[in-house]
């Protein structure tokens, strides 16, 4: 019965890499600079649109986001039989 044996191929070394990524004469410095913008960018777009999680709260249309801590509805609710309006505040649909 013949043996079989798990043949590897090498892993790339960090000195191959190295010295493929040295061949494009790209300074180190604009390299990190490069990193630190992304970096910034994305810091500043997810704080200035943040993404919402929204769990269910009282109802089944009604659900709590919880990046701003408000109530919203995620449908719009069904009118009520009776034709009263009511004096509290309306509560938003949420926003996409």
């Amino acid at each position: 019965m013949p043996v079989q044996v798990l043949e590897m191929k090498s892993a790339v070394s960090a000195a191959t890499v190295l010295k493929r990524i040295r061949a494009f004469k790209v300074p180190a410095w604009s390299m990190a600079v490069l990193v630190v913008l992304a970096g910034v960018y994305g810091y500043v777009s997810g704080r200035q649109n943040p993404v919402h999680h929204y769990v269910p709260y009282v109802g089944y249309p009604l659900v709590l986001d919880t990046t701003t801590g408000k109530a919203c509805y995620s449908s719009p609710p069904k009118p009520s039989d009776d034709a009263i309006a009511t004096t509290g505040p309306a509560i938003p649909m949420c926003e996409n």
